[in-house]
């Protein structure tokens, strides 16, 4: 039997009296391209090798290709194919995530018609793309609520200044992300002295966000409304029908300061204070007082803590249906600036000098764009097939008035900053229910990171970082509800000491990721890691890790699980295997 494999190895082929050779025992083969090996029927058969390949029909191939790989006992894929949820004693459950994402997610991301071309010039090419821009935005929307689409043909911009779309409807639109493609390049100040703007090279956002009507209010009965829940009782739902838009107001007390160990008798000079958490909802149904929502909550609402209300709001300021796609952009820096310091990293703070280590020198310029894309007060927004050099911090940076904004196919290369901390937050999300997928990161420090209690419900599947400075995570006050799906990066969901970041986030999923990881559980909260394949340890921050902290939920090390995707399962239950395809590429969805 002679089997070819079109790989490059080197091996030892031990040669048997079947096979008519000259008087040699062992010969040493070496090929580059082709590699054949001889193999005889000794006591096992040959079909049981060529089972490992899945190239026979025998029983035993049939059996590999059935083997099932191992199921978390907290959600699990039932009889019926749909994953089943195992609640704790309070009736907490890992919650749906599957609503991140445009349109609420399982909705293609559109085309948009052209209705503005633009050609590359000499010079400033900023207030021609603003005014194509401006143009567009003029244009009364279409049925579906757009406006359309400002091309810029292949070829270089220099852009002394940002540019910004501030209209529902208008799509930015390039020809290319590669080096061929449309290149915006965000120029320096040219003047010494002069700071340049922290705004983004690309400004999207309304006046406002949400604006909450307080009287509307209503106080929630239900003495404990657990994570993932979608259903609760009020005192009186008259005032409210199907389609409301609603602000789910989570209340945080002083005692609950206190139970999470950061009152100023606990913490010092470290300490928090009382705060709540808002969860922008639409009421799907109402049966009496009891009204439902389209997405979960992902704090547990619990009277011991202050309970909770719901009130209607307003977004009448918040944009909508609006992209950018098919672009790079390169931040401008300058060159002369490096330095071999680093901080922030696996030691130490840029703020305190006694930790500084010297490593390589680097370029260093932070006289430049921070961020490529920036978003605020938009919902329903995309970034996609979209590249960015040199930037300091991010991509795209999605700030608390963002929601259902999806970024997809991207890529960070060379940021350019001194590499400490407040810098690198390459995909940066302070909204609710966005979803970033297939992205990767190329030498940030928190890759894929969420900030803030305004942060919810925000997923990432299928993303990539490449010689991180530090790990993604959830990372600020009290994020709740971020899911890392399939990541391959270091990942941390943990408790900050001497900082006033304290417990960065509450009930953050790792489904099925890879790399070194860390995992504490909150008091009131979990966190949890499922399918991992990694060293339950990072290096990164060491000084600000507390392993007197508990551990959190942990199943399965080193051994992915079922479902692969967490995510597109849930979206799969929730809007039917149609919606999955509408999102994914060949293989994601298995």
């Amino acid at each position: 039997m002679i089997i070819i494999f079109n790989a490059e190895f080197k091996i030892f082929c031990p040669i048997n009296h079947r096979i008519k050779l000259k008087s040699v025992k062992m010969k040493f083969i070496n090929l580059s391209i082709l590699f054949i090996a001889v193999f005889l029927s000794f006591s096992e058969p040959v079909s049981g090798f060529l089972s490992d390949f899945g190239t026979t029909n025998s029983d035993q191939d049939k059996l590999a290709q059935k083997k099932m790989a191992p199921t978390t006992k907290l959600v699990y894929p039932g009889t019926d194919g749909r994953l089943v949820y195992s609640p704790d004693s309070l009736g907490n459950t890992i919650p749906d995530f599957s609503n991140a994402g445009y349109k609420g997610g399982g909705v293609s991301l559109p085309y948009v018609a052209v209705k503005e071309t633009i050609w590359p010039v000499k010079g400033n090419s900023t207030p021609i793309i603003q005014a194509a821009i401006d143009r567009v935005s003029a244009l009364s929307p279409d049925a579906s609520g757009f406006r359309g689409t400002v091309l810029l043909r292949a070829g270089i911009y220099e852009l002394e200044a940002p540019i910004t779309i501030k209209a529902s409807g208008v799509v930015l639109r390039g020809e290319g992300m590669d080096d061929i493609g449309t290149i915006l390049i965000g120029k320096s100040p040219k003047e010494k002295g002069v700071k340049a703007t922290r705004q983004a090279l690309i400004n999207i956002g309304g006046t406002s966000g949400t604006v909450a009507l307080e009287e509307t209010r209503q106080v929630i009965q239900d003495k404990y409304v657990p994570v993932g829940a979608r259903t609760f009782t009020v005192a009186s739902a008259k005032a409210y029908k199907t389609g409301d838009m609603i602000i789910i107001r989570r209340i945080g007390n002083a005692e609950w300061i206190d139970e999470l160990g950061l009152s100023s008798e606990k913490a010092g000079r470290m300490s928090w204070k009382p705060f709540n958490v808002n969860y922008d909802r639409i009421i799907v149904e109402i049966k009496g007082n009891t009204i439902t929502v389209d997405a979960p909550i992902f704090c547990a609402i619990d009277s011991r803590w202050g309970g909770g209300e719901i009130m209607k709001y307003d977004d009448k300021d918040r944009i909508e249906n609006v992209g950018v796609e098919n672009i790079r952009g390169i931040s401008e820096f300058d060159p002369e600036i490096r330095i071999t310091a680093y901080g922030n990293i696996d030691r130490g703070s840029w703020d305190d000098p006694r930790p500084h280590y010297d490593g390589e020198e680097y370029y260093s310029d932070e006289n430049h764009y921070y961020n490529f894309i920036g978003i605020n007060n938009t919902k329903n927004g995309w970034v996609r097939n979209v590249t960015a050099l040199h930037f300091a911090s991010s991509l795209v940076s999605v700030s608390a008035g963002g929601k259902w904004i999806t970024i997809e196919d991207c890529e960070s290369r060379e940021p350019i900053s001194i590499r400490a901390g407040a810098r690198r937050f390459t995909y940066s999300l302070n909204g609710q229910l966005c979803f970033v997928q297939r992205c990767t990161s190329h030498k940030g420090r928190h890759s894929f990171v969420t900030s803030g209690n305004t942060s919810s419900g925000n997923v990432f599947l299928d993303c990539l970082a490449t010689m991180p400075y530090s790990t993604s995570e959830p990372h600020g006050t009290w994020v709740t509800g971020t899911l890392y799906d399939n990541i391959k990066a270091p990942l941390s969901a943990r408790f900050w000491k001497d900082i006033s970041i304290g417990w960065a986030g509450a009930n953050t999923v790792f489904w099925n990721c890879e790399g070194d990881y860390m995992v504490q559980n909150p008091p009131t909260a979990k966190n949890y890691s499922f399918g991992h394949i990694g060293l339950n340890a990072v290096v990164f921050n060491a000084i600000y890790q507390d392993f007197s902290k508990e551990r959190g939920h942990i199943e399965y090390m080193d051994v992915h699980i079922s479902p692969r995707s967490l995510y597109l399962n849930q979206l799969k239950d929730r809007l039917g295997t149609e919606a999955v395809m509408n999102i994914t590429i060949d293989g994601q969805f298995r």
